[in-house]
């Protein structure tokens, strides 16, 4: 029997869906009810059901976030089916970007709900009764194993378990690696759920085939953004070798980085936490590693972080930014990168030293009424790679941040607003019949968008839009009166794609439809 879900705020619901099939003729039984969110992702960890029919408005968490919740739980197999009151096409989009099977409309009706019972039934017989899908059932088993050891859920008889499960012995010594994903927040930044995860398992793959078939068990999920590998001499030839040709095929196969920490060497099942915590702590060096190699806590067990926040005076280096001296903001970032790395300075603490200078920036181009869009986006790319990136290349990367943003504190502080103005019109005349905005020009000129559209109001004598209609119809007159061209034609080469849109704005500003106009013009 397939377990089944049944989650929905209204009794009455759970009671017809109780009522309504014929569960175990279909195959299903079910293993619990939930009547808010909360309740069901607690059913979803503790049960992992094959299906899970949820209502789409739940208290506490609705049926959307509940789905983006459960596509965070390691091996969860439940396929669901979404219900909803409402014939909404944005919630069924949603839904199906986290590869819900089914969605079903209220009231429910049997002739709709059995027939997708049945399909989601079919798929998982599919599964089930592929090799693949009892692969992966073991795999979970030793995942699941090896994380309760590290969190030191230690018996003798789970102990044993493990033991056959990962072929070791207690006279086999092992070490324990970790790989760790770099580009993971860009993917959550720029990816759905589903991509995410199979860009995930594309890297596991990676270091599954690195390996025998009978030691796949030994590689387990550490984080969602993480992977664990129990290395023993008779999985591969030697450790340092395969965990460096790990990253090569990673970049090569999935296009992205990882970090690799490996342990010291230990025998005992029972020290598979202690291993684990090692190489968690040498994956915090990747900062000081600039060859960009495996990290071995043997070489940093030694060398704690240094967490003691940097005390240095930004003004210096705010005022080289501020007048373009390049060779003093060089110098400068070479002795402060210089002391995060003989100082083994924490990531937290080369954050802070970052954001300080970034408020500063920010701050200094508002008040010059700059537009710090750019500048944000470029920050957070670089606050996103603290921790993950070796002390030199951040150093490099935020240097060419501080020349750019250097470059445009020149510019913002050398143009007056009424210069600004005159290049903003002459940008206008040379591109009317495009879908030009305000705050596509003010990106342009690197100005911020309200102030210039204040500025603009007051030097013209009227808003950018209306200016912007003033030269279109300017430009319409004279094809009107110089060519055949149909009235369309002419909306369309001046900026206009609605004809009646035109003819509107053409009357506002002229007086005149543009036909009276063309007509009048003859003669």
């Amino acid at each position: 029997m397939f377990k089944v879900l049944l989650a929905d705020d209204e009794p009455a619901v759970i009671q017809l869906l109780e009522n309504l099939v014929e569960w175990e003729t279909l195959g299903y039984t079910i293993c619990g009810t939930a009547s808010n969110g909360e309740d069901a992702l607690e059913i979803l960890k503790q049960s992992n059901p094959h299906l899970a029919i949820i209502d789409i408005h739940m208290p506490r968490i609705n049926g959307l976030q509940l789905l983006h919740q459960a596509s965070e739980i390691l091996y969860l197999r439940t396929k669901f089916i979404i219900l909803s009151a409402y014939n909404d096409f944005e919630y069924a989009k949603t839904a199906m970007r986290y590869g819900v099977n089914d969605y079903i409309l209220k009231p429910i009706d049997d002739d709709e709900l059995i027939p997708a019972l049945k399909k989601v039934r079919n798929q998982i017989d599919n599964e089930i009764g592929t090799l693949e899908s009892k692969a992966n059932k073991m795999k979970f088993v030793a995942s699941n194993y090896i994380n309760r050891i590290i969190k030191d859920e230690i018996s003798e008889e789970f102990i044993e378990r493990c033991k056959r499960i990962l072929r070791l012995d207690d006279n086999s010594s092992f070490r324990c690696a970790l790989v760790e994903i770099n580009q993971f927040e860009k993917w959550m930044n720029d990816l759905s759920n589903i991509e995410i995860q199979k860009k995930r398992l594309s890297v596991r793959k990676v270091i599954e085939d690195g390996v025998e078939s009978n030691h796949v068990t030994n590689i387990f999920d550490d984080d969602i953004h993480r992977f664990g590998i129990i290395i023993s001499h008779d999985m591969v030839m030697r450790e340092e070798q395969y965990l460096e040709n790990l990253k090569m095929e990673v970049w090569k196969n999935c296009h992205c980085s990882v970090s690799v920490s490996l342990s010291e060497e230990a025998k005992g099942t029972g020290n598979i936490g202690k291993l684990y915590r090692q190489s968690l702590i040498a994956l915090q060096y990747r900062l000081f590693q600039m060859d960009g190699g495996v990290l071995y806590y043997e070489r940093f067990k030694n060398t704690p972080l240094n967490y003691n926040f940097y005390e240095s005076n930004p003004e210096e280096l705010l005022e080289d930014i501020k007048c373009n001296n390049i060779s003093g903001i060089n110098d400068k970032l070479n002795k402060v990168f210089g002391e995060f790395y003989k100082k083994k300075c924490a990531p937290e603490v080369i954050e802070s030293y970052i954001k300080n200078i970034e408020f500063e920036m920010v701050k200094h181009i508002q008040d010059h009424n700059g537009n710090v869009d750019e500048l944000i986006t470029k920050l957070k790319s670089i606050s996103t790679s603290i921790g993950k990136t070796p002390v030199d290349s951040l150093r490099d990367d935020f240097y060419k941040l501080l020349l750019d943003t250097s470059d445009y504190y020149k510019s913002i502080s050398s143009r007056s607003s009424k210069d600004i103005i005159v290049e903003i019109k002459d940008f206008v005349h040379q591109n009317y019949q495009k879908d030009l905005k305000l705050q596509q020009v003010a990106k342009t000129y690197f100005v911020n968008p309200v102030y210039i559209g204040q500025v603009f109001t007051k030097t013209v004598g009227m808003h950018f839009n209306e200016y912007l209609h003033s030269i279109r119809i300017a430009e319409a007159k004279k094809l009107i009166r110089r060519t055949d061209m149909k009235i369309s034609g002419i909306a369309s080469m001046v900026g206009y794609s609605d004809s009646e849109y035109f003819a509107n704005k053409f009357k506002a500003i002229t007086g005149y439809l543009p036909s009276y106009y063309r007509k009048n013009s003859m003669m």
